[in-house]
C-alpha cells in the first residue's frame, strides 16, 4: 500500500473533483484516478460512488470510514514534514499568553538565558485557547498555557505548575472596592474591559454572564493586561483577572468572588504526544516546571 494513494483519497474526499486534486498535487488526473483503483483494489471495497452525469465523486460509507483514517495519517504526514524541516534548527516556537508571561517569564528568562535556551525562543503570543489550537496544528511546539480545568487532549500531554484564583479588579473610588469579597451577581449592570476572544479569562466571563443571567456593558476590550488594568484604574470598568497578575501599584482593588462555581485558573506547560522533543525543548520544560512550581 501506498501512503500517496491514501493521501490522493484524502484529498479527494475533501475536494470532490479529480481534477482539483490533480491541480492541487501538481499530477495528472489518470493518476489519481489510478491511486483509487488501486486502494480499493487493495481493501477489496468500493469506495466512492461515480457520478458521471453531474461530474462529481460520492464518497461511500467504506470511503467515509476510510477517510475517518486518512485524515489522521495526512495530520501526521504534515507533523513529520514541519519536524523533519525544523530538525537541527535553533529555536524553539514557545507559546505564552501575555498574562502568564507577565508574571512568570522576567524570572524565568535568567535562567532560561544561562542554560542557553533564551536566544532560541521563538515566542508566539496569543491567549491560551488560541495558543491551544496551534499546539494542537504543530505551529506551536512548546508552550505555557492558562485553563479553567486542567488539561485534557488525546493529543495532547500537559502538567499543571501553578493554581491561582480569579479575581475582580475595580477602580478605588468604585463602591464595589468598599467590599473585602462580592458575589457573580455584583457584576449584573457593571461596564467590564473585557479581554479578546481566545483568552481563558473572556471564556469564563461569558460563562459567567450566561450562567447568572447577567446583563453587562462592554467599555473596552483588549489583549494588553497593563493597558486592562490602567483602563480599570481610571473608572472605565472593572475586570476578571487571575490574583497572580495584579500588583500594588496598579492601583486597582482586588476582590474575592465568593461562588462555587468560579474554577481556579490552571497554568500548564504543554506540547503535543507525538512531537519529538529536542534537547533544548526537554530542557525548557524541565526549567518551567521546576520554577514555576517553586514561584
Amino acid at each position: 500500500m501506498k501512503l500517496q494513494d491514501l493521501l490522493y483519497f484524502n484529498k479527494l474526499v475533501e475536494l470532490k473533483s479529480y481534477t482539483a486534486v490533480s491541480e492541487y498535487f501538481g499530477v495528472s488526473q489518470p493518476t489519481i484516478s489510478i491511486a483509487i483503483h488501486r486502494l480499493e483494489t487493495e481493501f477489496n471495497v468500493e469506495l466512492i460512488n461515480r457520478n458521471q452525469a453531474h461530474h462529481h465523486v460520492k464518497i461511500n460509507q467504506a470511503g467515509q470510514l476510510l477517510y475517518s483514517h486518512t485524515q489522521k495519517i495526512a495530520t501526521q504526514v504534515e507533523e513529520i514534514q514541519r519536524d523533519l524541516n525544523s530538525n537541527g534548527a535553533d529555536h524553539i516556537n514557545f507559546g505564552m499568553p501575555p498574562i502568564i508571561a507577565n508574571y512568570y517569564f522576567p524570572e524565568l528568562a535568567i535562567t532560561l538565558r544561562q542554560d542557553g535556551i533564551l536566544d532560541s525562543l521563538a515566542n508566539v503570543e496569543g491567549g491560551s485557547a488560541t495558543l491551544l489550537e496551534q499546539l494542537k496544528q504543530g505551529s506551536v511546539d512548546v508552550a505555557l498555557l492558562g485553563s479553567a480545568t486542567p488539561l485534557e487532549s488525546p493529543t495532547i500531554e500537559s502538567k499543571v505548575v501553578a493554581q491561582s484564583d480569579f479575581k475582580l479588579i475595580v477602580p478605588p473610588d468604585s463602591p464595589l472596592a468598599q467590599q473585602t469579597t462580592i458575589r457573580v451577581r455584583d457584576l449584573d449592570r457593571q461596564d467590564v474591559i473585557a479581554f479578546s476572544d481566545g483568552f481563558i479569562h473572556q471564556q469564563i466571563l461569558n460563562q459567567l454572564i450566561k450562567e447568572h443571567s447577567l446583563h453587562i456593558h462592554t467599555s473596552y476590550t483588549t489583549s494588553d493586561i497593563e493597558l486592562l488594568k490602567q483602563l480599570v484604574s481610571r473608572g472605565v470598568g472593572v475586570a476578571l483577572l487571575t490574583d497572580e497578575a495584579i500588583r500594588p501599584a496598579d492601583n486597582v482593588v482586588p476582590l474575592s468572588i465568593q461562588d462555587e462555581d468560579l474554577p481556579p485558573f490552571y497554568v500548564s506547560v504543554a506540547y503535543r504526544k507525538s512531537h519529538v522533543l529536542t534537547p533544548k525543548e526537554k530542557n525548557l520544560i524541565k526549567v518551567l516546571t521546576k520554577h514555576i512550581q517553586a514561584t
